[in-house]
């Protein structure tokens, strides 16, 4: 007789395997037939943990007499407010059915197959912090985690108010959630004051490409954001893609939805596909205008170990920056001018403090720049890169009327107070950009801003600058009745104005160098040199109030008949010149007329000429080329 091939057990052996056997039976009919309303008060116990607030259960118990996936009934259920959050109830349910399958729950999983709902209320409140009474103990009320796996879902009179501060939503709705329809969501109330309406919905069921499509419209004058999309789980925010719309008063209105750092701005009308990956957020397309600018962009938003890295393009076919602040910001803007005055550095916040854990890297292009009035900037384009507080513009071009500014320019906040750093040249640009005057003076013109200076503006840093601002013509030509001015050669002036008012003088060079220490910029040098005269300048300008007080002396190549005693004084502000000429340590001389009195009596001996004994260098002794090449090294 043929002996089996499995080995014989010993008694004691089939005695434990028969045991073992009993003990999985027994335990499988323990689990299949558990009492669940002995959990009732560890259940409390682990609610109220997780909330921070008193949860009470009426009664809790199981439907089925034998089941691995039983039913189980819940009533009376109540969770209290969080102490910060007021009183009353978070969340009240009358009658809770869930289907939890057991085996699921012992590995730790909790897939329930199915929740039925009938009379929900919710009260669901955040504080202006980000602190909400649904985000439990967690800080800041956030989860990067995916939402717990639901099967069927049905919720029958469900209502919830909702007073979130952050988001400057209080509205009030009802919630509905049915197998074949899915959850919807309608409120309304109020967004940041205006009226409002919210809508929401979210399919149960997958589509063919196994994903939940889900919309959502929030409506007030403020703002309309339109968003639907797809979900990789019923309810999970946390891994979908969507398509987004918003139209409103301001980029500020809208983040106070998506909440991405956004500062206030003109009207915008933008519309994007937009990713979200657990933390990480991916802006795939957005298109729009801002006022009358208008852009396109991508991104991406990264967060890694603490930080949040961003690598972004955004390409601007027009963008006036007066689109970049809401109507308050250019009240502000325009009630300052009206104080102190027009001014040509912008007062730009530069200090990058609350940037915190932000890192990343902005490619910028904007073909046409759009300003009010003109501008001799006519597109710019650059690399942003911010690293730990440190803003950096790298590989800048701005494309001028002629011409290109290039450079670096860099913004260090990690200090008390941000430290703002240019290296600027100019190239190829004309007189005729900056002056707006060909028929008097015309030119290439070179220069140069290296400027190092403190303040949380740009106007602020340019006014404790210390380092130099240069301008540089080698060539060009000058109107001669304004040399022969320089000159301080009335007679020749006067003939020029009788003869041939639009003649114009070779320029050899201008130098227009400045030191920059403490905001206050000195001639080093200040020297116009043509072929009819030559002039030096003295004095200084002031960057933090931008005012100008310059005087020059010129020399001509012949010898006057009729000499102007006084220097020519170009004082104002940067913005608005003017010049005239006075007597040393005068404010004004009264024009043109003052000046021709004042000469006559010097030429007539009744006063004394103050130049006489202190006369410039002839035309054409400059060295020319040093100066430049100092002035711009």
């Amino acid at each position: 007789m043929k002996r089996s091939a499995l080995p014989r057990l010993s008694p004691k052996a089939r005695m434990a395997l028969v045991v073992a056997a009993g003990v999985v039976l027994v335990a499988a009919l323990l689990l299949a037939t558990f009492p669940v309303g002995m959990l009732r008060g560890t259940a409390e116990a682990r609610l109220s943990d997780k909330f921070g607030a008193p949860v009470h259960i009426g009664a809790l118990e199981r439907r089925d007499v034998f089941s691995f996936s039983p039913e189980i009934e819940a009533r009376s259920v109540r969770i209290g407010q969080p102490a910060w959050a007021g009183r009353g109830d978070m969340a009240t349910i009358g009658r809770l059915r869930i289907r939890l399958p057991i085996l699921k729950l012992l590995t730790g999983t909790i897939a329930p197959r199915s929740i039925d709902i009938d009379g929900l209320s919710l009260a669901l409140v955040r504080d202006a912090d980000g602190r909400s009474n649904w985000g439990g103990r967690r800080p800041g009320g956030s989860d990067s985690s995916p939402p717990t796996a639901i099967g069927a879902v049905r919720i029958n009179d469900g209502r919830f108010t909702l007073k979130d501060a952050k988001r400057r939503l209080d509205i009030a709705g009802t919630i509905e959630a049915k197998d074949a329809k899915g959850l919807a969501i309608a409120a309304e109330g109020q967004f940041n004051g205006a009226a409002a309406k919210l809508g929401a919905a979210a399919r149960w069921t997958p589509d063919a490409d196994g994903r939940w499509p889900f919309s959502a419209e929030l409506t007030s004058d403020l703002l309309r954001l339109r968003a639907s999309g797809r979900m990789a789980a019923p309810l999970d925010t946390g891994h979908m893609t969507m398509r987004m719309a918003a139209r409103g008063t301001s980029l500020k209105q809208l983040d106070y939805i998506i909440e991405a750092g956004l500062f206030g701005t003109q009207a915008i009308d933008l519309v994007g596909t937009v990713r979200r990956d657990g933390t990480d957020w991916f802006i795939d397309k957005l298109d729009g205008r801002i006022g009358r600018s208008t852009i396109a962009a991508t991104a991406k938003i990264l967060k890694r170990d603490g930080r949040t890295r961003i690598d972004a393009s955004i390409d601007a076919p027009r963008l006036d920056f007066d689109d970049l602040a809401d109507d308050a910001g250019l009240a502000a803007a325009r009630a300052q001018e009206a104080r102190i005055g027009p001014r040509i550095f912008p007062d730009t916040r530069i200090n990058l403090a609350k940037m915190g854990p932000t890192d990343g890297v902005i490619r910028i292009t904007i073909h046409q720049l759009l300003v009010k009035g003109g501008s001799v900037f006519k597109s710019l384009k650059g690399q942003l890169s911010l690293d730990h507080r440190i803003l950096t513009l790298d590989k800048a071009v701005a494309q001028l009327g002629r011409g290109t500014m290039t450079g670096r320019v860099r913004v260090d906040s990690r200090g008390k107070i941000p430290l703002l750093t240019t290296e600027l040249r100019i190239e190829g640009a004309s007189f005729d950009d900056f002056i707006g005057q060909p028929d008097m003076i015309r030119g290439p013109v070179r220069g140069l801003v290296r400027i190092s200076g403190r303040g949380d503006t740009v106007r602020q840093a340019f006014a404790s600058g210390n380092g130099k601002i240069a301008f540089v013509a080698s060539g060009g030509a000058m109107n001669r009745a304004a040399a022969y001015v320089m000159a301080q050669d009335l007679g020749g002036a006067i003939g020029q104005k009788l003869g041939d008012d639009e003649a114009m003088t070779p320029i050899r060079c201008a130098i227009l160098a400045f030191a920059a220490k403490d905001g206050l910029l000195t001639p080093a040098p200040l020297v116009i040199d043509t072929a009819i005269a030559r002039a030096r300048g003295r004095g200084q300008i002031n960057l933090d109030r931008e005012s100008i007080a310059l005087a020059m002396n010129g020399a001509g190549s012949e010898k006057p008949d009729f000499k102007l005693v006084d220097p020519v004084k170009i004082e104002g502000t940067l913005s608005q010149p003017t010049i005239d000429f006075a007597p040393p340590g005068k404010k004004s001389g009264g024009g043109v007329f003052g000046a021709v009195t004042r000469s006559i009596g010097a030429a007539l001996g009744l006063r004394k000429d103050p130049q006489r004994d202190a006369p410039l260098p002839k035309p054409g002794t400059v060295n020319c080329r040093a100066l430049a090449a100092e002035a711009l090294r």
